[in-house]
């Protein structure tokens, strides 16, 4: 854990008062923000077993979709039997743990980051079991959406890891690994009503292009509202009538081109990739995303990938050239990669 990771409705709060002289009027009182966890909490285990963090040092904390800062650790025991004992220990249920006395002045709002959604065909159950702290510890992914393919194996649909209840706690994980605060949404659509996954079920998720130009546009791609999409399959040469390109040469050339620059209004440019089950996406399903969704087929080099191996290194390279894409606007150089990306396509349709 990078940071320990905190919910709003675990934060309590304790008012003490100080000067005055005895005069009411001119008594000031603080308020302060704290959290009891107890010796069996992981989060504590984690402060005292790996850390080693006594009383009085500090931890770095977040809450979740919130700020991040600063907590002081107060290690306590509390007697049930002892009456005389202080009552701030009582809320925290008795026994031994550690009181983390959030810093006020420490805390402060992340700033904006690239941001990605991942549409992923329904795996083997175990490996999205595996894959969900893993995804969550990346701060750019903000959404996973699990849809089902062709030749999705009917038999996952129905796995317990698709649940919330096992799902959440393993995200809280990889973002406490990630060291981040924002929470992971997740649509699961592998029931009955969702169907194989289709022009209609994008389009209600709000993964289509908005700006409505769906038709191919000047440099490869779907429409272009600033947003790179990516259709990653391992392999079928059936479908490719022109070699794909690299996944960051697509980000490049979507996210740097709706400006040059970014403004006070700007949003962090973001991206959605598609990535198939075990058995790969299907011919229709290519022609699906590619030509009707405004999706660039997009590769990740020779290799044929594992799903999980797939997820983490898709991942890994489009948030790395989001974040290019993102510092290359910040200092007005977008509009150069856009004429370079431009150029690069120009000469792959002339030489396919």
């Amino acid at each position: 854990m990078n940071l320990i990771l905190l919910k709003q409705s675990e934060i309590q709060t304790t008012t003490t008062s100080s000067g005055g002289g005895g005069d009411e009027n001119t008594k000031v009182e603080t308020t302060s923000l704290f959290v009891n966890l107890p010796s069996k909490d992981e989060r504590a285990k984690h402060i005292t077993n790996h850390l080693h963090k006594k009383s009085g040092e500090t931890v770095s904390i977040g809450i979740i979709d919130g700020m991040k800062g600063k907590a002081i650790v107060r290690h306590y025991h509390h007697n049930n039997n002892n009456n005389s004992g202080n009552n701030s220990m009582k809320e925290g249920g008795g026994g031994s743990g550690i009181r983390l006395e959030i810093q006020s002045d420490t805390l402060v709002t992340p700033q904006a980051t690239p941001e990605i959604t991942l549409v992923l065909a329904v795996p083997f159950p175990m490996r999205i079991k595996a894959l969900w702290p893993v995804i969550a510890s990346f701060t750019s992914v903000t959404r996973v959406v699990i849809v089902k393919g062709q030749l999705s194996n009917p038999e996952f649909n129905a796995t317990k890891n698709l649940l919330p209840e096992v799902y959440h706690p393993l995200i809280e994980k990889g973002m406490m690994q990630g060291g981040h605060t924002r929470q992971l949404k997740v649509d699961v659509c592998v029931g009955d009503d969702d169907g194989i996954v289709s022009k209609q079920l994008l389009e209600r998720l709000g993964l289509l292009c908005n700006n409505g130009d769906d038709d191919n546009s000047s440099d490869g791609g779907g429409g272009d509202d600033g947003i790179a999409r990516l259709f990653l399959d391992c392999e079928d040469d059936e479908i490719k009538t022109s070699p794909p390109r690299a996944a960051r040469a697509v980000v490049l050339a979507r996210c740097c081109g709706k400006s040059s620059s970014l403004t006070t209004t700007s949003a962090p440019p973001s991206a959605i990739i598609a990535i198939g089950p075990e058995r790969g996406w299907t011919t229709d399903e290519a022609t699906l995303f590619t030509t009707e969704c405004g999706f660039e087929a997009a590769t990740l080099g020779n290799s044929i990938l594992r799903v999980d191996t797939a997820v983490i290194a898709g991942i890994g390279i489009v948030s790395a050239a989001l974040d290019e894409c993102y510092e290359l606007l910040a200092r007005g150089e977008g509009s150069i990669i856009r004429g370079e990306e431009k150029e690069d396509v120009k000469r792959q349709r002339k030489d396919g």
